[in-house]
């Protein structure tokens, strides 16, 4: 995995006392808690001399004396003290803690997972101890024995610690069930198979973790003594979702009773690893792909596991195989774990404690020993969708690998689907096997899960080998802080239909060309100054996307997009639940409009969109634009755009001047909330012609006094139409050129140009395309010259804005795919990969 791993030596310390560990008794300010019952009291002491430990006994633990489970009080001292009825012997054997011993197997349980308190201590509930006395009086000390050594790891580190694992690297058992030898007395380390060989400090309590202090702080994990030969490996992982690995080399002997102290360590993951979830704290429950019984809580429960060992009796409870450590959980909505719901009965801090509270879904989900259980077993009530938090330690866009380890359920009927919820998917391999991604060949992707802004990996059931855990690597480009990985069965319910994940690990495996090594400019209508030195300047992305849909306002800023370009709906009667919807999400997302890109005619609407026409048509246009101006108001544009003809060009009146009229009135108009108008060229008609619309935004600005001037929408796909067919020779350059410092907006994507008919394909940039399909301005290599010239001649400052369609080509695996997909990550994936780098490269050789 990709962890950060370290080698560190190791100090066997002989036995000591342990610093901030706690005493004996309660904590300060305890009340005495005499116990119940009996008439005997016995006082329960851990011998310094024999074990060097101080236990912390706060919480309720219960101890087994003659066969009888007794509570754990506290007299006025703050010594443990627990009742027993008067033996007839004067004999009193004591096993501690109770719930923890089975009479009939004569065997101690090691929970695999143990509760830290305050100041690194160890909580007396997490080693099994034994001790007997004998009296004939009404109270005894009994000195108990530790069955186990502990490992103390020194740990300093900026975070918040939410786990501690400790493993026997030889992979032997040190939790689990181990037979108890009271002459001797000791446990006996086994291989039982349904021990485990790591055992876990859950430190997260209610989501806040432990965060050490500058000095370091102590983690106290009991293990059973023994001879670890080839040494322990040490993982640690925080509450932002990051983890740390190190290898401690053998031989490591650990006495009962006594301490292995290691060397300090630091704790700092990789700068590059985005996310890492190995579930360390989801460890009750049986092992189902081992088909292997377990621990747990017990099934409908919603007690989370606490900072202390109160409420963990149930723990010791044997579970069998394809039962559920937990409760089956479910949070159904996307956002931050919101509370589960009434039939499943859990509740936010038992999500918080095992680090899944910031998960976006978690639909039908549940833990077992060390992974996390997607559906529910033996119940197909439905599928289990599991989606992980963003990755907020993403920052900027950037390539990534996804990497985790599934395994199906036996006869599983169902395919795995797994994708980006936001990012590019480049490649995959499942146990280092490749699978094949392309859109047009590949069969065990789909684009029907999620729709075409996604393409997701298909685990198929038949590829992969039921009970088995499978390591599986996902590349993907334009991962940023807002993207998040989506895991689910194809089948939704009646079928067997469940998974388990473990190691889910996001690593940044490469930042975009460039990064780092440019100037970002900050969006301004503000023509910049003659001569400057552009070619370290990069405009920040933005694409035009629907003012309806939430993914505008929520996941472009994560891509850089912070000034976005919204369109507003043909539909007059929803502009007002639009408008305050976008207003709610840019607050609410920190993001601001630079451009809103009006409505426009169609070959079949009434010529009232037409700023061309003439007469009442003209003046009927210049109303229905006047009226979506106003409306925006409160998104606060510093643009508007209209288009200057309608798509049908009529020929019956149309004209320049028409146009400029139109627009001279509508920016008076757009001078009432600030913003510019922008025209925006088409492919035939008035304003096809660069000369011709730059003439007419130049009578418009001259017809009148405004304070914002009218200005030219540079549609890169029309004019390369327009050119292709009226003036062969001329490029998109040549177009921009004209048009000078005009430009007030961009609609950036590219075309297969005039071929016998209009092509108005809106493609991504650098499109090599299917069917014929393909960016002529990228065949001819003109993106870097024409950035260039867009920064240098034109002194252009606002944003690179995208307005792409998506584009199908054919059916694969029976299925419509799409591999000219319209989403904010492929639009910054192409940015950042192809466009920008071409402007880059134009630039070192101009």
């Amino acid at each position: 995995m990709l962890a950060i791993r370290h080698t560190v030596c190791v100090l066997l310390v002989l036995p000591l006392l342990l610093g901030g560990c706690g005493g004996d008794g309660a904590d300060d300010g305890d009340e005495p808690r005499p116990p119940a019952g009996g008439g005997v009291i016995l006082r329960l002491k851990v011998a310094a001399g024999e074990s060097g430990m101080r236990w912390d006994w706060s919480g309720e633990p219960r101890a087994l004396v003659n066969g009888v489970a007794r509570t754990v009080g506290f007299d006025a001292d703050g010594v443990p003290v627990v009742g027993a009825d008067v033996s007839a012997d004067g004999l009193y054997t004591v096993h501690f803690p109770a719930d923890a011993y089975s009479r009939a197997k004569r065997a101690f349980v090691l929970p695999p997972a143990q509760f830290p308190v305050s100041g690194g201590s160890l909580q007396a509930a997490a080693c099994p101890m034994y001790g007997t006395v004998r009296t004939t009086g009404d109270a005894a000390d009994v000195t108990l024995s530790p069955l186990c050594g502990v490992v103390r790891i020194p740990l300093a580190g900026d975070a918040h610690i939410a786990s501690v694992r400790v493993e026997d690297r030889s992979g032997g058992a040190v939790s689990g069930l181990f037979p108890f030898d009271p002459a001797t007395p000791e446990i006996v380390r086994n291989g039982n198979s349904g021990n485990l060989p790591w055992v876990v400090l859950d430190c997260a309590g209610t989501g806040g973790g432990v965060r050490p202090a500058a000095s370091g702080t102590e983690f106290c994990v009991a293990v059973p003594a023994g001879y670890y030969a080839s040494g322990l490996s040490v993982r640690v992982t925080d509450c932002a979702h990051r983890s740390a690995t190190w290898e401690i080399p053998g031989p490591c002997a650990v006495a009962a009773g006594g301490v292995k102290t290691l060397v300090p360590l630091n704790y700092a993951p990789g700068e590059d690893l985005l996310f890492a979830e190995h579930f360390d704290n989801c460890v009750w429950g049986c092992d189902y792909a081992a088909e292997t019984g377990g621990y747990g809580v017990g099934a409908g429960s919603s007690v989370p596991s606490p900072a202390t060992s109160a409420g963990t009796e149930a723990a010791y409870v044997a579970k069998g195989a394809g039962t559920p450590g937990s409760a089956l959980f479910e949070t159904s909505d996307y956002n931050s774990a919101p509370a589960a719901s009434a039939t499943l009965a859990v509740r936010r801090d038992y999500l918080r404690n095992r680090g899944l509270y910031d998960w976006q879904r978690l639909f039908y989900a549940a833990e077992y020993r060390g992974c996390l259980c997607g559906g529910d077993v033996g119940g197909y009530g439905n599928r289990g969708i599991l989606v992980t938090p963003r990755m907020a330690a993403a920052g900027e866009p950037c390539c990534a690998e996804l990497s985790f380890r599934i395994c199906l359920e036996r006869g599983m009927e169902s395919d795995v689907a797994c994708m980006a919820e936001s990012g590019v998917l480049l490649g995959c391999e499942v146990d280092g096997m490749p699978v094949d991604v392309d859109v047009a060949t590949g069969t065990d992707i789909s684009q029907s899960v999620q729709g075409v802004t996604r393409t997701a990996v298909l685990l198929r059931a038949a590829k992969l080998t039921s009970g088995v855990w499978h390591q599986v690597r996902m590349s993907f480009g334009a991962v940023a802080a807002g993207s998040a990985f989506r895991f689910m069965p194809t089948v939704i319910r009646d079928v067997k239909n469940c998974f388990w994940i473990d190691d889910v690990e996001v690593c940044r495996t490469g930042r975009y060309a460039h990064a780092g090594d440019c100037v970002t400019v900050e969006p301004t209508t503000e023509r910049a100054a003659a001569g400057e030195d552009v070619s370290r300047l990069r405009l920040r992305p933005s694409a035009v996307l629907s003012m309806a849909n939430e993914t505008t306002y929520t996941v472009t800023p994560g891509y850089g997009m912070t000034w976005i370009c919204p369109s507003l709906s043909s539909d007059e009667s929803v502009w007002t639940r639009d408008i305050a919807f976008a207003e709610k999400q840019l607050a609410a997302n920190g993001c601001k409009v630079w451009c809103i890109h009006l409505p426009y005619g169609s070959t079949t609407a009434a010529r009232n969109r037409d700023l061309c026409a003439a007469g009442a048509d003209r003046a009927a246009s210049v109303a229905f634009f006047t009226r979506a101006i106003r409306a925006v108001a409160p998104l606060k544009p510093k643009n508007v755009l209209v288009h200057c003809n309608q798509t049908l060009a009529f020929g019956d009146g149309s004209s320049a001047a028409s146009l400029a009229l139109s627009l001279h009135e509508l920016q008076t108009v757009a001078d009432e909330i600030g913003a510019h108008v922008c025209v925006e060229n088409m492919s035939y008609g008035v304003g096809a012609d660069a000369a011709v619309l730059a003439a007419a935004v130049d009578e418009a600005n001259a017809l009148g006094s405004h304070r914002h001037e009218v200005r030219i929408a540079f549609d890169t796909g029309h004019a390369n139409l327009y050119l292709t067919r009226e003036q062969p020779g001329k490029t998109v350059v040549d177009w921009l050129r004209t048009a000078g410092a005009r430009i007030g907006q961009l609609h950036i994507h590219g075309n297969r140009g005039w071929n016998g008919r209009i092509n108005d394909d809106h493609l991504m940039p650098g499109y090599a395309g299917r069917l014929g399909y393909a960016d002529a301005i990228g065949r001819a290599g003109l993106w870097g010259e024409f950035y260039h010239t867009l920064l240098a001649e034109c002194r252009y400052r606002g944003p690179f804005t995208y307005e792409i369609s998506t584009r199908t080509f054919g059916t694969v695996a029976g299925e419509e795919r799409s591999d000219n997909v319209s989403a904010p990550w492929t639009i910054a994936h192409n940015y950042d990969t192809y466009l920008y780098p071409a402007f880059r490269e134009y630039a070192n050789r101009k």
